[in-house]
């Protein structure tokens, strides 16, 4: 394993809690393996061996190693390690590049429940899509069709949360229209969190849009959507 990647494995282990590995295992499902360890103590491992080892200085095939090391481990949290590391330091990289290693860890499903795919969603993705709206969305085209679950789910989450969702009313509308008709659950709870989003903006389009897709929408997908709907 890359040493980088093994310091940080390491650091988490130590602080492993086994009564919240067990709730975190039940609460996310999908058969995930936890240490019981908090962002708040991941993210200040991550710190400390930054200001080690200096990894944010080192050659980007240097950090693409120890990322993907995180990455393709099989419990949770290096895997969050991972993310937290490219939110604090990557600085010298680009957010294309960045998007090339998250399009890479999908296909390598090595991202495989909610919990780890909307962090990614939201901690990197988001950014991207308000500052490089035009080089995001191209590229959440491709993963929009993806047979893959998670990075499919992945081309429409970060919406939810961009500072400028409502400048995304088509795309919102043409990536969900495509994940509404699958009939994976979380592709569908997608569309729900993103329209529920959206409905602070405009009740009327998210209704039209629920109105349209009735044959595939489920209840739970209306729940989520209309919450903000009186």
């Amino acid at each position: 394993m890359n040493e980088h990647a093994r310091n940080v494995i390491e650091a988490i282990r130590l602080k492993q809690d086994v009564v919240k590995a067990k709730w975190l295992e039940n609460y996310v499902k999908h058969d995930i393996q936890s240490f019981g360890v908090g962002i708040p103590v991941i993210r200040e491992i991550v710190k400390q061996v930054e200001k080690d080892e200096h990894l944010s200085r080192s050659s980007v095939d240097i950090q693409h190693a120890f990322l993907n090391a995180l990455m393709r481990h099989d419990y949770t949290e290096p895997k969050l390690a991972a993310i937290l590391f490219i939110q604090l330091y990557w600085k010298t990289n680009s957010a294309e590049d960045m998007l090339n290693i998250s399009s890479t860890w999908f296909d390598n499903k090595w991202i495989s429940d909610w919990n780890v795919c909307d962090w990614l969603c939201v901690r990197l993705l988001t950014p991207v899509l308000d500052s490089e709206p035009e080089l995001a969305v191209s590229i959440f085209e491709a993963w929009n069709k993806s047979p893959n679950l998670w990075k499919a789910r992945a081309s429409l989450v970060p919406f939810a949360q961009s500072k400028h969702i409502d400048r995304h009313s088509t795309t919102i509308w043409h990536f969900s229209s495509e994940l509404i008709k699958r009939e994976e659950r979380f592709c569908k709870t997608s569309v729900g969190w993103v329209l529920r989003e959206y409905s602070k903006i405009s009740p009327t389009y998210v209704n039209d849009f629920l109105d349209q897709h009735i044959e595939w929408t489920t209840k739970e997908v209306i729940n989520n959507a209309t919450k903000y709907i009186g």
